[in-house]
């Protein structure tokens, strides 16, 4: 009997990408029947915004097929590098139309922009950085929300997700694995990673958070939006 093929998820990394944003979604797909989880890119090894080095075991010249392409997001550094490094943007532009599902989570939206295929369609990002996709959203046709922080937001029609904050890798992998396999599938990955956070306080949205810890991270937010501006120009200036 034919066995069904899994389907590969492929998350590029770059340096100074962020952690949780791909072991998260890795974590859940790894654990859903199906799917297989690799990490490309054309550096031996990359060295993550947390300050730790991991081990990519495809680049992006040599892979499978793409069935699910996964862009997480990074420092301010490092996305800005990650939306000019043409290797980078290149492999998202070859495996966009062939992937089952595309898109990213938290600024990886930024490099989906910068690869010119965030177009026409809902999106989201990091809470902070949101003003800052607003910026593009006329250029690039967006409805991107004010003070609206989704967990994720899927254009089932176009097969594009996005998603907000890092720890919405997790939520987002959830959702995709009920789209494209079914609910059994997903629950059986939720609780294999016992994923049923009871966080100890509630700061994770702004509206949660006490107000002076909001602006310090609002000022944080427009730090890194400047370091973006420079890319963010190109792509305002494009056709």
């Amino acid at each position: 009997m034919a066995t069904e093929k899994e389907l590969i998820v492929g998350i590029p990394l770059y340096q100074g990408c962020t952690l949780v944003d791909f072991a998260g979604a890795t974590q859940v797909f790894a654990r859903a029947e199906g799917f297989k989880v690799i990490w490309l890119c054309n550096d031996p090894s990359v060295r993550i915004s947390e300050g730790v080095t991991v081990l990519p075991n495809y680049s992006f010249d040599y892979h499978p097929d793409i069935d699910i392409l996964f862009v997480p997001g990074g420092g301010p550094e490092g996305v800005l590098a990650a939306m000019e490094n043409p290797d980078l943007l290149q492999f998202i532009q070859n495996n966009w139309a062939t992937s089952q599902w595309r898109g990213s989570v938290c600024t990886g939206a930024f490099i989906l922009a910068a690869a010119g295929v965030l177009r026409n369609c809902e999106a989201t990002t990091y809470w902070s950085q949101i003003p800052t996709l607003q910026i593009l959203a006329e250029k690039l046709n967006l409805e991107v929300h004010d003070n609206y922080y989704p967990r994720f937001i899927l254009d089932e029609k176009q097969c594009i997700f996005t998603g907000g904050g890092i720890s919405s890798a997790l939520d987002l992998a959830l959702e995709l694995v009920i789209k494209i396999k079914d609910i059994p599938t997903a629950e059986a990955a939720q609780l294999m990673i016992q994923y049923q956070p009871e966080p100890p306080i509630n700061a994770g949205l702004p509206s949660g958070a006490p107000p002076e810890i909001v602006a310090v991270q609002m000022k944080g937010g427009e730090e890194y939006r400047e370091t973006l501006m420079p890319a963010i120009r190109k792509i305002l200036a494009g056709d």
